[in-house]
């Protein structure tokens, strides 16, 4: 038998011995320092009696690299490095309760003893140094505990520290796992990554759009949403707890956990990878298929680095967008969440092959266990996330405005914004969406923006279009994503889905009172309009095209605007008080420039930042008031040309084409001039209330592991 002594340094020891062939015993750790004297008055009491449940260490060790043999270049780290820990019935579980794998509950009666060592590994290149349960992704360090179950008769402080110390090891081998004794749980605490292999199934909703200068000789059509699908793998990285119960003989449940209050990020990587041409097999080709079915790809000529670029810019979306439901599925904020649980049967299947599954789960790759059929699935985010992404919005700005397809695609570049939303989108024209300095990224506010003003020219020429067999879909889409979304932000996009009458008003106001915070929110809504409701936006009698007054979308603009406004929030209270306030309006209309908003009476009690978002809120819904009062005429008398031109030949009919002209000239006169800054959510609320309620609409709205949908499936 080995000796373990643990002594304060001062006056106070006791002596452990441990089995001649344990961890510690090999890698001769004969010495432990406590700073305090707790742990020496209490061994000889039994272990559910002891007046303490923690005791901190310093050990010696001379040979830490033979904790393990599969483990090489570890080293004890400085100073504080171990630790003692006991947990009785009152503790209720041994790691919390998690409702996502079984838990290992303290039976009355029971205790656990855990041993914690904490190390530093230095990574190494070949996979077979890295064997703890994920891929080291750089030096670590380790946090490696025994936790020994003891059954009644529970033994004294001083016999469970003895078997708790000859328990103690490493998982990081298919035959340490075998032989690892009943009863015992090895837990690592590391950073790394978990790969899985996979077939994913990617979703994207497509929000095509016209721009001001439509030829009509165009006839392009687009399904809704598109599914991608491709094989590859999932890489999740993020702080992890690997855990190897061996609950019998013969079954052992082997798991990564993810630390509690920590974010994952996902990278997928696909078979087909990404390739200097596009084509058929790569992510962008593969995409561009889907969406734009009989585009020929390699006649858009995108080639060499374009190509790796634009295919990178797709990738990082199913990156974001897998990131974001990881995080979503796996969000637990009070414990250590289940990732990748199995219950293995060890006595079951063929050994060797058994064997190498676990030798590569340990090494982060858990697609072997996956496949065992001796292996039990408890709980994969990788694949569970996989066969239920998210969707990712595509919008195709000017996609009815191409010639054909395939010039749509010669000309175009893909740009991608922090919330996960892509755009194609021309590249003379990207500068309206594009972030500053950075390349291949849209900026989500000049995104929301460039939305709205395409969204209108869509809807306008939708109205003609439908007259020459030319359909247009009428979409406007809606995307929020947050890392942590704060309780003022969820509550507009909440008020959104109550101005849609999709979530019913007011049924999720106690959630927003009492949640101060939204861990990996996600909200998506889309509405599509038919051609009753895109009239409607327009004019007041469809049946004689009687265009809507300012003064009317003025104070649609204004209602909608003041429901996504918090009046406990002093500068929303002035917001609101303005908004209501007619004559007050009317001032800032006759005045029709916010540099002499100062002078008018009703807003000169305000401070800057009251005054500024009064500002920003007239400018946004004078602009787009302005926007249908000019656009109804010019639309109206298009549609007249157009009744009397020639149904076979419309285009060759020029009354129909000078009328279409002042139509185009107008839009692009009044969309594209505007520095109005589109609250979250109002654009989609103004256009449905225009449209008398009468979109089709759906939302999703989820945070942590909540998640509804709203509409139609």
């Amino acid at each position: 038998m080995a000796d373990i002594k643990i002594t304060n340094n001062l006056d106070l020891s006791a002596d452990f011995q441990i089995r001649d062939g344990s961890a510690l015993a090999k890698a001769h750790l004969t010495n432990l320092v406590t700073p305090g004297k707790e742990l020496f008055g209490e061994l000889d009491k039994p272990i559910d009696q002891a007046d303490f449940r923690n005791v901190s260490l310093g050990a010696q060790m001379t040979s830490p690299n033979l904790l393990d043999s599969k483990l090489v270049n570890l080293c004890l780290c400085a100073g504080v490095n171990c630790g003692i820990s006991i947990l009785t019935a009152t503790d209720g579980y041994l790691f919390g309760k998690d409702q996502f794998s079984p838990s290992i509950p303290i039976r009355p009666g029971e205790a656990w003893l855990g041993f914690e060592i904490d190390l530093a590994a230095k990574a190494k290149l070949a996979a077979s140094d890295n064997s703890v349960g994920v891929c080291l992704l750089g030096d670590s360090t380790l946090k490696c505990s025994t936790f020994t179950r003891l059954p009644a008769p529970l033994p004294s402080v001083r016999a469970a520290c003895a078997e708790g110390f000859s328990n103690f090891a490493i998982a990081s081998s298919a035959d340490a796992i075998r032989n690892q004794p009943v009863g015992t749980v090895n837990q690592t605490d590391v950073g790394g990554s978990v790969t899985a292999k996979l077939t994913l199934t990617q979703p994207y909703n497509l929000n095509a759009l016209a721009s001001a200068n439509l030829p009509f000789h165009l006839t392009a059509s687009l399904a809704p949403t598109v599914a991608l699908q491709i094989s590859g793998a999932v890489t999740m990285t993020g702080e992890f707890l690997f855990r190897s119960w061996k609950k019998a003989d013969n079954v052992v449940q082997i798991g990564i956990y993810k630390k509690r209050g920590t974010t994952l990020t996902a990278t997928f990587t696909a078979v087909a990878g990404i390739g200097g041409d596009i084509g058929d097999n790569d992510i962008l080709g593969a995409l561009l298929n889907k969406v734009l079915p009989g585009v020929d790809v390699r006649a858009a000529g995108i080639q060499g680095d374009k190509a790796t670029a634009l295919n990178k810019v797709i990738k990082s979306g199913i990156d974001r967008s897998l990131s974001a439901s990881l995080n979503a599925t796996c969000s637990a904020s009070s414990t250590h969440e289940a990732a990748v649980v199995y219950d293995i049967q060890l006595d079951a299947g063929d050994k060797a092959t058994t064997d190498t599954a676990l030798t590569l789960a340990l090494q982060g790759d858990w697609t072997g266990v996956a496949a065992l059929p001796n292996a039990h699935r408890i709980r994969n985010i990788l694949v569970d996330t996989t066969e239920k992404s998210t969707a990712i919005t595509l919008n195709l700005f000017g996609f009815f405005s191409a010639i054909s397809v395939t010039d749509y695609v010669k000309t175009c570049t893909i740009l991608l914004d922090e919330s996960g939303q892509l755009s194609i989108i021309d590249k003379l024209e990207s500068t309206r969406i594009a972030a500053v300095n950075l390349p291949y990224a849209s900026d989500s506010n000049k995104l929301r923006t460039a939305l709205m003003q395409d969204f209108v020219c869509t809807a306008t020429y939708a109205v003609v279009a439908g007259k020459l067999s030319f359909q247009l879909s009428v979409v406007q889409s809606y995307f929020d994503y947050q890392r942590s979304m704060s309780r003022d932000d969820m509550r507009q996009n909440v008020i959104l889905g109550y101005q849609l009458g999709l979530i019913p008003e007011g049924s999720l106001d106690a959630v927003l009172n009492a949640t101060p915070s939204f861990p990996h929110a996600s909200v998506s809504a889309m509405v599509s309009y038919g051609m009753p409701a895109i009239l409607s936006m327009f004019f007041s009698d469809t049946g004689t095209l009687t265009p809507r007054t300012q003064a009317e979308l003025e104070q649609v603009g204004r209602d909608t605007m003041q429901a996504f406004l918090n009046p406990s929030d002093t500068t929303d209270a002035a917001r609101i008080a303005i908004l209501g306030n007619s004559a007050a309006w009317a001032e800032m209309d006759n005045a029709g420039n916010t540099a002499a908003f100062n002078t008018i009476v009703y807003l000169s009690h305000f401070n800057q930042a009251q005054l500024g978002a009064i500002k920003a809120d007239w400018v946004s819904i004078r602009w787009w008031a302005d926007v249908f009062i000019k656009v109804a005429p010019a639309l109206s008398d298009t549609m007249a040309a157009l009744a009397k031109a020639p149904v076979s030949h419309p285009t060759q009919d020029s009354d129909f084409m000078r009328a279409r002209a002042r139509l185009g000239n107008t839009l692009g006169a009044v969309t594209r001039n505007t520095d109005a800054a589109f609250v979250h959510g109002w654009g989609e609320t103004v256009i449905f209330a225009l449209s008398g309620r009468s979109g089709t609409s759906s939302m999703d709205v989820a945070w942590g592991s909540y998640k509804t949908h709203y509409g139609k499936p």
